[in-house]
């Protein structure tokens, strides 16, 4: 049984993993202290089922997926390719305490090894 998220605290959600994901590209270039361009911007593409998590790249403008997002419950989603999530992707929740901090790095999802089972 999939349970389903009122589409307004679902819209809640994702902004706030979207600034989460956000602050921790920010973190990451100060950090490394990267001073030729902005960190990425981070932002969602919504389709029919899933939010893509887009990072688009101030200094060219180029676009890679960070994460897809189940609309209906939350999942928090590899990405297999611009256009749709891993089949076994599913690495969090955005419902979680933490947003899903736990799983996700400024570049995307962490791997899961096989065999191995997740933490929490």
């Amino acid at each position: 049984m999939t349970l389903e998220v009122n589409p307004c605290d679902m819209q809640v959600r994702i902004d706030q993993y979207v600034a989460m994901v956000q602050d921790k590209n920010n973190y990451y270039w100060e950090i490394n202290e990267f001073t030729f361009s902005k960190p990425p911007t981070v932002v969602p593409m919504y389709g029919n089922k899933y939010a893509k998590i887009i990072k688009v790249d101030d200094l060219n403008g180029s676009r890679s997926v960070h994460t897809f997002v189940n609309m209906l419950n939350g999942d928090i989603l590899k990405s297999g390719s611009w256009k749709a999530p891993q089949p076994n992707g599913v690495r969090g929740n955005i419902f979680a305490d933490d947003l899903g901090a736990s799983v996700v790095s400024e570049h995307g999802t962490y791997y899961v090894k096989p065999g191995r089972k997740k933490k929490g």
